[in-house]
C-alpha cells in the first residue's frame, strides 16, 4: 500500500508540474526566411514543433495575417524581423495573441496568399511555408518611369468617424433633426471630397446606419494606418440659445488616463503605439515611449484642428475660435492624431435648420476637407505621394561609393548620362570614391 501510494503521488506531482510548465515548453518559432522570385515571395516559418496555424488577407491597406498557435518567438527572430522584405513585402510585424503569435505581413500591393505545412527533415524542423503571389513584375534592371514611381507612394489616409448610429441616435434636435443622420451625411461628403484629391484616401468607420463602440472607431482607424481620425458630431444643450461649431483635441488629463490604461494592459495587448510594441519594454521605458507618442499626437491634432477651424469659420458660426481640449474617448489613440468636430447645436432652431439642409452640409464638409488637405499639403508625411511630388523637383546630392560608375548612378536615379555630366560640369565619366555628385531634379 505504501508503494502504491508513493507511485500515485509521484504521478500526481508530475502531472501538476507538466501543466505548470506547459508555457515553458511551448513550441518556438526558431527562424523566418524570405525568398524572392519573379512575381512570388516565399516566407518560411521554422518551428521547433508542429503547430496549428491559420492565414487570412486584409485590405485597406493590403496585408496578410498569420496566426500560429502554441508558440513563442525566439529573441533572435524578433531582432531580425526588420530585415524581412521583398518586392511585395514591406515589413513583418508581430504581437502575442492568446497562447500563440500573430504575424502581420504588410504588403506593397494586393497579393494572393496561401500556406503549406512542411514536415521536419534532417536539416530543419517543421515549417510553415507562406507564398505571396502578385503577378509577374518587370525585371529589376528596367528603369521605372516617374509615373510608375508615383503610383508606389502611399496615400495620406484620413479616417472619418460619423458619430453614433444604429440604436444610438445621438442628440435629437428641432425640426426632427437626428444627430446620427446629420453626421453620416457630412461624413460621406467629406470622404468624397478627400478621395477626389490625388494622394489622399478616406476611410469611413461607418457608411450606413450602424452602431459602433467608441474604441472600435479608433480600431478601424488604426487598422487603416490612418494619418488622422476625424470624429463628426452635432451638439445639443438645455438652452436653445447655445450655438456654434467647435473643434476638439485630447486634453492632457485625457492623455494621462489613457496612458494608464495602455500601460496596465501592455502585457496582454496586441496593440502597437506608433509601430512600437510596449509589451516587451520595462515600465519606465514604456512610459517614456508612450508619453512621447501622445505628446506628439496631441500637438499634431491641435495643429490640424487649427487649420480646419480656420476654414470652417467661413461657413459656420464658431462656438469657440480656438481648438478646445477634452478627454473624449474617441480621441485617445496614442498613435493617431485625432480631432472631434461639433458641427453645431441641433437644439438651436437656426442651426438645426442649417444642418438639415444638404446645401449647408456640403459647404461644411468642403470647408473641413480644405482644412485637412491644406494642413497635410504643408506637412506631408514621409513616403507619401504628396511629399514625393513636392520633393521631386529638388536637386539631391549623392556620394560616390566603392564600385559606382557614372552610368550606373544615372540609371539608378532616373536621369540621363549627359544631364548628369552637365549638372556636375564633367567632361568625361571619371569619378572617385567620396566625390559629391548633384542629382538634378525631375
Amino acid at each position: 500500500m505504501h508503494t502504491k501510494f508513493q507511485t500515485c503521488l509521484f504521478v500526481f506531482i508530475n502531472l501538476i508540474l507538466s501543466v505548470a510548465c506547459l508555457d515553458v515548453f511551448a513550441a518556438e518559432v526558431r527562424d523566418i526566411r524570405v525568398a524572392q522570385q519573379e512575381g512570388v515571395t516565399r516566407l518560411v516559418f521554422e518551428l521547433s514543433e508542429l503547430s496549428e496555424h491559420r492565414i487570412f488577407p486584409l485590405s485597406n491597406p493590403e496585408r496578410v495575417v498569420l496566426d500560429v498557435s502554441g508558440v513563442n518567438l525566439e529573441a533572435s527572430v524578433v531582432d531580425g524581423l526588420s530585415a524581412l522584405s521583398s518586392d511585395v513585402l514591406m515589413r513583418v510585424r508581430y504581437a502575442k495573441r492568446d497562447n500563440g503569435v500573430r504575424f502581420v505581413l504588410d504588403l506593397a500591393q494586393a497579393a494572393k496568399a496561401k500556406s503549406t505545412v512542411l514536415a521536419a527533415n534532417g536539416t530543419y524542423g517543421p515549417r510553415i511555408l507562406v507564398e505571396l503571389e502578385y503577378g509577374v513584375r518587370k525585371p529589376a534592371t528596367v528603369v521605372k518611369s516617374l509615373a510608375n514611381l508615383s503610383k508606389e507612394k502611399r496615400d495620406i489616409v484620413i479616417a472619418i468617424d460619423p458619430g453614433h448610429g444604429g440604436k444610438d441616435p445621438g442628440a435629437l434636435g428641432q425640426h426632427n433633426v437626428r444627430e446620427k443622420d446629420i453626421v453620416l451625411s457630412i461624413g460621406k461628403e467629406l470622404a468624397s471630397r478627400i478621395n477626389a484629391v490625388e494622394g489622399f484616401k478616406a476611410v469611413l468607420t461607418r457608411s450606413t446606419d450602424t452602431y459602433l463602440q467608441l474604441r472600435d472607431r479608433s480600431r478601424v482607424a488604426r487598422e487603416a494606418n490612418a494619418d488622422l481620425l476625424i470624429s463628426i458630431h452635432a451638439d445639443a444643450f438645455t438652452k436653445a440659445s447655445a450655438r456654434g461649431a467647435s473643434v476638439w483635441a485630447l486634453s492632457l488629463s485625457g492623455k494621462t488616463s489613457e496612458m494608464g490604461r495602455w500601460l496596465a494592459q501592455q502585457e496582454n495587448s496586441a496593440d502597437l503605439v506608433g509601430g512600437i510594441s510596449l509589451d516587451d519594454k520595462d515600465q519606465l521605458l514604456a512610459e517614456v515611449l508612450l508619453d512621447m507618442s501622445m505628446n506628439s499626437t496631441i500637438q499634431m491634432s491641435l495643429n490640424v484642428g487649427d487649420s480646419v477651424l480656420g476654414e470652417m469659420k467661413n461657413v459656420a458660426v464658431l462656438h469657440k475660435d480656438s481648438v478646445q481640449q477634452a478627454g473624449f474617448v474617441v480621441l485617445k489613440s496614442p498613435d493617431i492624431p485625432s480631432i472631434l468636430i461639433e458641427t453645431g447645436f441641433v437644439s438651436n432652431s437656426t442651426e438645426a435648420k442649417n444642418l438639415s439642409s444638404k446645401t449647408y452640409r456640403v459647404k461644411l464638409a468642403a470647408s473641413i476637407a480644405k482644412g485637412v488637405i491644406g494642413y497635410f499639403t504643408k506637412n506631408a508625411p514621409d513616403g507619401s505621394l504628396v511629399a514625393w511630388k513636392q520633393n521631386k523637383h529638388t536637386d539631391r546630392v549623392y556620394t560616390v561609393g566603392k564600385g559606382d560608375t557614372l552610368s550606373e548612378i544615372a540609371r539608378r536615379n532616373q536621369v540621363s548620362l549627359p544631364v548628369l555630366r552637365q549638372a556636375n560640369n564633367l567632361n568625361n565619366d571619371v569619378i572617385w570614391i567620396g566625390q559629391k555628385l548633384v542629382i538634378p531634379a525631375g
